[in-house]
């Protein structure tokens, strides 16, 4: 009797066992779930630190059920590559400029569209507004969820000319970043090149691009002030603010438990109110004393420079993209109404 007692006292053991370590965060021999990061951005950038941050706190709250690993500076996909593969679930998480995307989902141009925010925080406000809100059910309507949103300034730089008003461009080689910057560009003069920015040194070095637009942190962090001569700083108005949000695959996103899901959503709130402005801030601060250092050309965008583009930008971007996207009229009056 004994004896046959023996394996039944201890296979409680064991399952007592297992369901403390359970308790603690999964059984010591389940392996974590990793996740694949994928971004164009040079490792450093506050891209890159912004999906280190969030993932180093989802595997410390999910105590290690989950790690990352990142792939920075497109060494897993390429910049415009992302979409498709988080659709698919091919990739879990990217550091991804929406607008990449609206060759697929058109009305995603409204997240760099030309003079619809006009500041950093306006921006950031979108994902408690009725904009932020309707971008997000485009993006999950098509297999990729907005965890963090990042927005970033922008200027305009040029090896021949300083660019101050619409006319200035006309007769560059230009790299516009987003449809509706290239169609407005085209508009005014410019021949249209398109790359992303992680491309564009080679193309100002080689003679591709003579002119380009792209975000505070990659004129510094693509070390643009190295082939650049004049640069157009965003430093008290800016007619460029993109969204470069961190993304999720849908797919990856249903196979976390209910549990980790939460913790996502708490480390992406975390986020919004305690990282990202204090962190993005202060990048044109970072680009003015880059491109000072390299005796480039500064400009500073006036009030009255920034109505001239605006009312360009009503005529030309604003009116191409109401007229050709499915509710994109709407899109712009939730732009509109997120200014105020």
């Amino acid at each position: 009797m004994k004896t046959s007692m023996k394996p039944i006292i201890m296979g409680a053991v064991l399952l007592f066992a297992a369901g403390f370590l359970v308790g603690l965060g999964g059984p010591a021999w389940a392996k974590p779930m990793v996740l694949k990061v994928s971004h164009q951005f040079a490792a450093g950038d506050v891209r890159d630190k912004m999906a280190r941050v969030f993932g180093d706190m989802v595997e410390e709250k999910t105590n290690g059920e989950i790690k990352f690993r990142y792939y920075p500076a497109k060494s897993l996909y390429k910049p415009k590559e992302q979409w498709d593969a988080m659709r698919m679930g091919a990739l879990d998480l990217a550091v991804f400029p929406l607008d990449y995307a609206s060759g697929k989902v058109p009305q995603l141009s409204i997240t760099l569209m030309p003079c619809s925010v006009t500041n950093l925080k306006q921006g950031l406000s979108w994902r408690n507004k009725p904009i932020g809100k309707k971008i997000n059910a485009l993006t999950e309507q098509n297999g990729v969820k907005n965890l963090v949103w990042a927005w970033f300034d922008g200027g305009i730089g040029s090896k021949v000319k300083q660019i101050k008003v619409p006319s200035d461009v006309e007769g560059t080689k230009l790299r516009a970043a987003g449809k509706k910057f290239e169609y407005m560009m085209r508009q005014a003069g410019a021949s249209i090149t398109s790359m992303p920015s992680s491309e564009a040194y080679h193309a100002l070095s080689t003679g591709v691009l003579d002119t380009m637009l792209t975000s505070s942190a990659s004129f510094v962090s693509y070390r643009l002030y190295e082939v650049l001569n004049y640069i157009n700083a965003p430093r008290d108005y800016s007619i460029w603010y993109m969204a470069e949000n961190l993304c999720m695959s849908q797919k990856t996103w249903e196979r976390l438990t209910p549990e980790q899901q939460a913790v996502f959503m708490e480390v992406a709130e975390w986020m919004h109110e305690n990282w990202i402005y204090d962190n993005f801030r202060g990048l044109v601060d970072k680009l003015i004393e880059s491109y000072t250092e390299a005796n480039v050309d500064i400009h500073y965008m006036n009030k009255e420079e920034f109505d001239t583009w605006l009312q360009f930008a009503k005529e030309t971007a604003w009116k191409e993209y109401a007229d050709t996207v499915e509710g994109g009229q709407e899109l712009l009056d939730m732009a509109l109404e997120a200014m105020e």
